[in-house]
Parts: C-alpha cells; sequence; structure tokens
C-alpha cells in the first residue's frame, strides 16, 4: 500500500552526494532481513510505541526496510514524511504532538491513517557523515520521549548502522571477487552449499568451451567426467566440513567431450547469510604442454651432442666406401664387357654379373641413405651460418607449393587464406621453405591418393599480436592420440620402412626453435591434422640471434 499526497519537501544539503552514498550501499526494494527486523522490535518495545520503522530517505520517497506497527506498508512519498526533517538533525527529531507542531499539523499522516501524534526519529549516519534515513518510533498518543528511551533509540540506531557498514563491506568483497573473476588467468567457480554454479569467469567458460547460460544452475559434479564424479562429491563434502580441500587432477568434460584436467584449490566462503562454494582450478594442459616441450627440447639437445660428434666418425668412413663401392661398380662393367667379347665365354657367368650389379647398387643405395641421415642429423648440432633476413611468408609459401604441385594434383585441391597484409618476418629463407615443403608434402602423403576432389590441403596465414601463424591442413587420417606426443621425436616415423628417416619433423621443429619460432600441431582422427608455425616479427624477430647457428 502507498500513501501518496504532494507537500513541497524542503532543500537538503549536498543532497546529489547524499544520494549516491544511498545507493552505493544497494539496499532500496531488497527482502526483509531479520537483524533489521529485531532492531525495529526492540526500538518499538524501549519506547513503548506502537510503530518502529527503519526508514531510508530516497529522492521522492521514503523506503521501509524494517516495518513494525504499519503493516503493508513499503513506503511513503516522501514530501509528506517526517524523516525527511529527521534526517537534516544531527542528534534525534522528537515531535511531541504532531498537530501543535506547524510543520506537521495538516500533513495526511497526521490528518488521516496512521493519525501521527508522537514522533522520534534518530538519523542513521554513514561514516563520510551522510544521513540515509532514520530508525523512528510512533505513536497515536501525544507524549514526550524520556532520555532513557532518546539513549536507547541512539544505541539501536548505531546497530543499524554498523549493519549498513557491514552489509557495504560484503558489498565491495563480492565485487572485488567479481572483478577477481573476470581478471583470473584460472577458471573460477562460484557453487551454492548443495553444490550448484551460481557464478563462473570466462577462462571457465573457454575451457569448457560453454557460455555462462549453459553451466549456470548446473550441479558441478554433473559436469565431471562419470568416473570421476563420486570423488567430487566427496571433495566438496569435505570442503562443507573443513573449509578448505585441494583437487589434483581433477577433470571436468568440455562441450566436445574431452576431458580438461584441473588442479583446484577450493575454499568456503560466508556470503551474508549464505555459504559459497569457491573453486579455483588451475588448467593442467598447458603445463603438461610446457612439460612436453621441455622434454622434447631436451631430446633434441641430446640428439644435437650426440650428431656432433658421429657425424665425423660416420660421415669418413662411409665416404671410403661410397668410392669404392663406385670404383666396384665401374670394374664390374668394365669386366663385363672383356668377358663378353672373349671367346669362350660362359652364359652362366652372365647372370654372376647381374646379381653382382643388383648387389653393388643396393649397397650404394644404402650407403647413401647413411649419408644423407648423418646430414641431416647435422642439424640438430648446427645450421649453416645464415643470417636472418625479412621473409614475405605468403611468396615463400607460394614458391614451395610451386615444388610440390606434382605431388599435390592428383592427392588433392588447394585452399590459400592468406592474409594481405602480413608483415615480414625474421628468419631463413632457405631453412624456412624446407620447413614449409616437408610439412606439406607430409599433408599430402597423409591423404589418400587418387580423390583430389574429397582432399583438401589448407595454407593459411594470419597475424597474431607480435607474431604470424601459418597453418598447414590435410583432411586425411589424422593422427592417434598415443602417437602425437611422438611425433617430433628423431626417428620416429608412422611410414613403411624404407620410405623414411623420421627425422622430417624433428629437424623442421628444430629449424623452427633456431628462428625463435614455434611449431605446433593438433590432429582428430578421422579429420586430418594442423601443423602451426608461430614466429615473431618486427622488432620482436629482432631479439632472435641473427643466425641459426646460435
Amino acid at each position: 500500500m502507498h500513501i501518496q499526497q504532494r507537500m513541497l519537501p524542503p532543500g537538503l544539503l549536498y543532497e546529489e552526494k547524499r544520494l549516491q552514498a544511498l545507493q552505493r550501499y544497494g539496499i532500496l526494494d531488497t527482502a526483509p532481513e531479520a537483524e533489521y527486523d529485531d532492531i525495529v522490535q526492540l526500538a518499538a518495545r524501549l519506547c513503548d510505541a506502537p510503530i518502529a520503522l527503519i526508514s531510508l530517505v530516497d529522492r521522492d520517497r521514503q523506503w521501509f526496510k524494517a516495518n513494525v506497527g504499519l503493516p503493508g506498508v513499503t513506503e511513503t512519498e516522501r514530501c509528506i514524511s517526517f524523516c525527511t526533517f529527521a534526517i537534516e538533525r544531527e542528534h534525534v527529531l522528537v515531535i511531541e504532538d504532531a498537530t501543535k507542531d506547524a510543520r506537521f499539523a495538516s500533513c495526511p499522516l497526521v490528518t488521516g491513517a496512521p493519525f501521527i501524534r508522537f514522533y522520534a526519529g534518530a538519523p542513521i549516519q554513514t561514516e563520510d557523515g551522510y544521513h540515509l534515513g532514520t530508525l523512528c518510533v510512533i505513536d497515536r498518543e501525544a507524549r514526550p520521549l524520556t532520555d532513557e528511551q532518546r539513549r536507547g533509540l541512539l544505541a539501536l540506531k548505531r546497530q543499524v548502522e554498523l549493519l549498513l557498514r557491514l552489509r557495504f563491506q560484503v558489498k565491495q568483497a563480492e565485487e572485488r571477487n567479481r572483478q577477481l573473476l573476470r581478471s583470473s588467468n584460472d577458471a573460477v567457480f562460484v557453487l551454492d552449499e548443495l553444490g550448484r554454479v551460481v557464478e563462473l569467469n570466462p577462462v571457465a567458460e573457454r575451457l569448457l568451451g560453454l557460455g555462462s547460460a549453459q553451466v549456470l544452475g548446473s550441479f558441478i559434479d554433473a559436469l565431471a567426467p562419470e568416473d570421476e564424479r563420486e570423488s567430487l562429491r566427496r571433495a566438496l563434502q569435505q570442503l562443507r566440513a573443513r573449509g578448505t580441500v585441494r583437487m589434483e587432477n581433477q577433470g571436468l568434460r568440455a562441450a566436445r567431450g574431452e576431458r580438461v584436467a584441473l588442479d583446484i584449490a577450493a575454499s568456503l566462503q560466508e556470503v551474508g547469510h549464505a555459504r559459497r562454494l569457491l573453486l579455483v582450478g588451475h588448467d593442467l594442459t598447458e603445463k603438461r604442454r610446457l612439460e612436453q616441450q621441455s622434454i622434447q627440447n631436451d631430446r633434441l639437445a641430446s640428439v644435437g651432442a650426440l650428431a656432433a660428434g658421429i657425424a665425423h666418425e660416420i660421415n669418413n668412413p662411409i665416404a671410403y666406401v661410397l668410392s669404392n663401392l663406385s670404383f666396384l661398380e665401374g670394374w664390374r662393367d668394365d669386366l663385363e664387357r672383356q668377358l663378353v667379347a672373349s671367346p669362350g665365354f660362359q652364359s652362366h657367368v652372365t647372370d654372376l654379373l647381374v646379381e653382382a650389379r643388383e648387389v653393388i647398387s643396393e649397397s650404394l643405395d644404402g650407403c647413401k641413405r647413411i649419408r644423407d641421415i648423418v646430414r641431416d642429423m647435422r642439424y640438430f648440432s648446427h645450421a649453416p651460418d645464415e643470417s636472418l633476413a625479412p621473409v614475405d611468408i605468403n611468396a615463400s609459401l607460394d614458391f614451395v607449393l610451386r615444388m610440390a604441385q606434382s605431388e599435390l594434383k592428383g592427392t588433392a585441391h588447394l585452399e590459400k587464406d592468406y592474409d594481405v597484409a602480413l608483415p615480414v618476418v625474421f628468419a631463413n629463407e632457405s631453412r624456412l621453405s624446407q620447413v614449409f615443403l616437408n610439412l606439406i608434402i607430409n599433408a599430402i602423403q597423409a591423404m589418400p591418393s587418387g580423390s583430389p576432389q574429397r582432399n583438401t590441403l589448407r595454407v593459411r596465414t594470419a597475424r597474431e599480436g607480435e607474431h604470424v601463424r601459418i597453418d598447414i591442413s590435410d583432411t586425411g587420417h589424422g593422427i592417434p592420440p598415443e602417437v602425437l606426443p611422438k611425433i617430433f621425436d628423431p626417428f620416429f616415423t608412422t611410414k613403411p620402412a624404407g620410405s623414411g628417416t623420421g627425422l622430417g619433423l624433428s629437424i623442421s621443429h628444430s629449424l623452427v626453435q633456431k628462428m625463435g619460432g614455434e611449431l605446433r600441431v593438433r590432429s582428430e582422427q578421422g579429420s586430418g591434422t594442423t601443423f602451426s608455425l608461430v614466429l615473431p616479427t618486427g622488432e620482436r624477430a629482432l631479439e632472435v640471434p641473427t643466425a641459426l647457428a646460435s
């Protein structure tokens, strides 16, 4: 019920700032709270008054946070309120008989219901001195306010001020938490006491691949893989009982079905009357990627140390063997010509010479293969002293694609998506072309030949901040998850024996690192594979050593 009349309110000093102070508490139009209700009950009993109110004075109304004696009344117009006058006072405003006070004698609240005669209002003050409203008591009988009642009313209004300060502190803490939620690099979930998600931050949304609307209201254990839900429920029970708990390698299920691993630190939060469960989860994906990267770097460093030693040891003897085999091949050919021209030549000798030719040829092929492997291994220990220079990535890719055209045309069609405004990168163009060619040939070989209309080789370039990104994608069979961590290992290959050394990707990985970049891979079986090169641009690239042999 609203009581509406029209009276002119008196001017208030610093009114706009006072109203701003009131708004920052966020209390107007909130639900009843027992702490405030208890205070008006005590005020009414202490002052022996039938009506007691906590009244907050807004711009055009006074709104009652707590109310005894005016059932159903939530607010009145400010222009007829006694509290408008009370908030101008530093002490309790007492009206012993409103019918004899010129300010109130004609007020509708005096001439009509609730027929106010007696009024005493203690101003509720903020820490910075603004009066927000009053704790007031009202009677329908004219009478004075005793000194004891005045002191009691002031004591109770101080309790209201304390509640408001606590409310404001909680509000500030909640805002800080929201800011932390938004700025945190970890996934943050806020749960109610039953374990339902009431808030989550953008990192959590990104990891799950779900929007907040899809997650809010869900039980957190429902977001975990089925075989991990019970352990998560037990951890939440411990959290409610102990106040804190840690969950290591806790899995949640992302939108696409993959498992997201988190190390979670959880704590119990008291927010007003409610309890909240705060879960802060550190994504282990990046940690594991860095660990794998470190392991890979260690492997490559070990190969580099070995390569420098064994290259010299193998190159010299293999050179002797190749030279001798070439001489032996020529000697065999000369012998065959002389024997064929000799009288009495026996035919079975021809068969032996043919077999000798095959043996020598196979030996030459094997030795050349050893020589090529040793040459490739040298890249792990050092690269030729070739300086970095500006490279037009799009032009370099076009050159390599032309080289690979004969391999491509019978297997797949080409889709190019180049950023025409792509900045140059500082790299070694010949080594970068070697990497591009290796990745493009691998992509072509990953797709079945003979059906170019069904297979696609995609080459894309884009700028990402201070880096250039090159994606080379195929629509082939993909790489099995158990194989994916090994593909940059030296000598690891899934190709048939004799058709690959297993060094191509390892060398590419090493060369890209030496140019200050990064080589990444993602693959899905049955859908294809994407290799991504990330290289620094502009001034950032100048931080990379000027030679690959750094």
